[in-house]
């Protein structure tokens, strides 16, 4: 195997060993949102990702979301974040200033490291004091939140903190907002259903 093979052989590991530490937490909520997102996450990746890691600019905190890892997902992510391929949230349908705040990368889907027409399943940061708008999609959504607390609207009720290691699910086109208020959140999430992102609208 030549160096550059080796490379993306350890890159592909660190990625699977997150997917399936991943895979056993999502399990733990009872629906089958989180069932098809654990299989997912769980399935065998022979293949390197085919996409080259890549930031945006709401990617300058994740030094300090990386840093002191509080669970073991999160030292798993640590050792594979350099890898992910980040870009811009929300389709191009959000205000110009959320680029600064906002940020996903897509483990496995349509436009993923890992390709997969009928799921999308990746990570979120939104970094502290912004007010992600209300939006909503035809895919059903299940986030896993894992670091950070931010406070959560569905439908129209008040926004609640959630904090890490809980979740937050969505049916189709229900609509939702996140807030974050002095400290940045990191989320896993996944679509079901639908995960043609032109239903995105805010």
């Amino acid at each position: 195997m030549t160096r550059a093979g080796a490379s993306k052989r350890v890159i592909s590991d660190h990625l699977t060993n997150f997917m399936q530490a991943a895979s056993a937490e999502v399990k733990q909520h009872d629906t089958e949102i989180a069932r098809r997102m654990s299989a997912a996450l769980s399935a065998d990746q022979s293949q390197p990702p085919v996409l080259a890691p890549a930031r945006v600019p709401a990617c300058h905190i994740l030094p300090e979301l990386m840093s002191a890892p509080e669970t073991d997902l999160m030292s798993l992510l640590a050792e594979c974040s350099d890898t992910l391929h980040w870009r811009e949230a929300g389709f191009g349908k959000l205000p110009a200033q959320a680029v600064q705040k906002l940020a996903v990368t897509e483990l496995i889907g349509p436009d993923a490291l890992f390709p997969n027409p009928d799921i999308r399943i990746g990570l979120l940061i939104q970094g502290d004091g912004f007010h992600y708008p209300k939006h909503h999609h035809a895919a059903e959504e299940l986030y896993l939140i894992l670091k950070g607390t931010a406070f959560w609207s569905v439908e129209n009720k008040a926004h609640t903190p959630r904090a890490p290691g809980g979740f937050v699910h969505h049916k189709s086109h229900q609509p939702h907002s996140i807030v974050t208020v002095d400290e940045p959140m990191l989320a896993l999430w996944g679509w079901v259903g639908d995960v043609d992102g032109s239903s995105y609208s805010v």
